[in-house]
């Protein structure tokens, strides 16, 4: 009764603020929810008209509306200088709705069908108010790399349907699906989900997109949109377990060089929105090695690392827009020496950069050693490889907080204030990150 009352309180005082309303209800609903399952004895299914929660789909949502309501914030922040910010908030609050359906459903066409609705809003987003010309190219990458095996899938489900007269996610897992089934079937189940993830070789719509984004665009789809792909295999490897077995090994070795490959090619960047792209692509290619594995760790592993990640790299692309807005540029060598002009920035690009790179006590630390042990356990020979990849990874964060951080200052534009607001959204991405070390049991 309590919440209640404070929900009504809540949206009696912000009644005339339309979008702070929206935020702040979000962020309270949030909160609701997660004291309710700190404890994870406590989570259950409320299974009714085909929707269900359970401990995949249940931090997943709670990331969906933490984000969410982050990017209500940024557009609160500039509404005075955007005439269309309330056609942005329909849009987003659209997207979140498609966003929980997919996480809750458990009927496997509405899974599908919120799997591609996805694509509309950030197709949208990216059109409309992304900033350079390219951006049509960039909405097409994604549109077309994203859709072109969708058709197939369908044609596949319908024929599960055929085949088992459900399309019951519970009862299909149950079931462990064993038919008669090849590698052109293992393509046509799973590639969508690889290339949502992104997989190495068809990542390349992933930095174009987030270049032409806006911020609450790259926010959204480094947090969100790109773990979509890892709930799907999640949900989709264990009614299809005897088929990944068999052809899993062929996708890990992709992925795993992919993210070798990744980690060099960030080393070699000068725009800092697009190292923080293709680093995704390194942590999302190693987050798929271990749930090719099909061991329970793997599972939890990659599981934690979506959330810290989600976290993290929304953090990395709202710091690059502060920088963006106040530099008008991107490149590295013309936001050197930024410590002597926001020095106070500074402490939070050091906490998101070490975060990103796994530097203990992190999140993404704990994910990481579970991960490389589960990797390694798999295939022993893996180790040289996860090693270099680690190496890397630290070596470019590094390298991109030393870069911008250090030096001569080469800024010219006009010096505009840091805003409270902005201190706290870096704060709200944060905090999830620290806290969440308190309660590790609640991923297992």
């Amino acid at each position: 009764m309590m919440k209640m009352i404070f929900m009504l309180l809540f949206m009696f005082l912000l009644l005339n603020k339309k979008v702070m309303f929206f935020y702040n209800i979000i962020f309270l609903m949030s909160f609701i929810n997660l004291f309710l399952f700190m404890v994870k004895e406590e989570i259950y299914f409320m299974i009714s008209l085909n929707f269900g929660v359970d401990l995949y789909s249940y931090l997943m949502i709670m990331l969906s509306f933490w984000i969410l309501s982050l990017v209500f914030m940024i557009i609160e922040n500039n509404k005075f200088i955007m005439e269309d910010y309330l056609k942005k908030l329909l849009i987003f609050l659209i997207l979140l709705l498609i966003l929980i359906i997919f996480f809750i459903s458990l009927n496997l066409l509405m899974f599908y069908l919120m799997f591609e609705l996805s694509l509309i809003p950030m197709f949208i987003m990216i059109v409309y108010w992304g900033m350079n010309y390219e951006r049509l190219i960039a909405a097409y990458y994604l549109l077309l790399y994203t859709m072109f095996i969708s058709l197939p899938l369908l044609i596949y489900l319908i024929k599960l349907m055929k085949f088992y007269g459900s399309f019951d996610l519970i009862m299909l897992m149950i079931d462990k699906i064993n038919f008669n089934m090849g590698g052109w079937d293992y393509i046509i189940l799973f590639l969508a989900f690889y290339i949502k993830l992104p997989i190495y070789i068809f990542h390349i719509w992933l930095p174009k997109a987030h270049l032409e984004a806006p911020v609450y665009g790259s926010m959204i789809l480094a947090a969100i949109l790109l773990k979509l792909g890892g709930y799907g295999l999640l949900r989709l490897m264990k009614i299809f377990m005897f088929l990944c077995i068999k052809y899993n090994y062929f996708i890990f070795s992709v992925g795993i060089i992919g993210s070798l490959m990744m980690s060099l090619v960030c080393l070699i960047q000068i725009d800092m929105k697009k190292l923080v792209a293709y680093s995704s692509v390194v942590h999302m290619n190693v987050l798929m090695c271990s749930l090719l594995t099909l061991m329970k760790m793997g599972m939890i592993s990659s599981y934690i690392l979506m959330i810290s990640h989600g976290l993290c790299s929304s953090g990395l692309f709202f710091m690059v827009n502060l920088y963006y807005e106040r530099s008008l540029s991107r490149l590295m060598f013309l936001n050197k020496g930024m410590m002597n002009l926001f020095f106070f920035l500074s402490v939070w690009w050091f906490i998101l950069c070490v975060t990103n790179f796994s530097f203990p006590f992190s999140l993404s630390f704990f994910s990481e050693i579970l991960m490389m042990n589960v990797i390694i356990k798999w295939e022993i020979f893996m180790v040289m490889i996860m090693a270099l990849i680690c190496m890397f990874s630290s070596a470019y964060s590094l390298y991109l907080y030393s870069y911008i951080q250090h030096g001569d200052v080469s800024f010219e534009g006009e010096f505009l204030m840091i805003y409270i607001k902005d201190l706290m959204i870096l704060f709200i991405h944060i905090y999830p990150l620290i806290l969440f070390i308190m309660n590790m049991s609640m991923f297992y």
